[in-house]
């Protein structure tokens, strides 16, 4: 089963809807478990770490270091176990 990495929105006080992704803690192919830190992001006010939400394989890296996205971006895919 598939699941998407989405880009939640990070409280209600950030002036804008985008995100700039600073790095990747896992690279594609890594084995992840639900919960682990999957990359860092970086709102107008403070750095957040997104974690997995479901353990599995990463299988797909949509957007790269250094590039912005909106708030609910699909930003990379975990195959889990069926």
């Amino acid at each position: 089963m598939k699941k998407e990495v989405v880009i939640p929105r990070l409280g209600s006080s950030d002036e804008s809807d985008q995100v700039k992704v600073l790095r990747w803690l896992k690279q594609k192919g890594a084995t992840v478990q639900k919960g682990e830190p999957l990359l860092e992001v970086e709102t107008d006010k403070v750095n957040v770490e997104i974690d997995a939400p479901d353990s599995g394989l990463l299988s797909e890296v949509r957007v790269q270091e250094g590039e912005v996205v909106t708030f609910n971006s699909v930003v990379a895919v975990i195959e889990g176990k069926d």
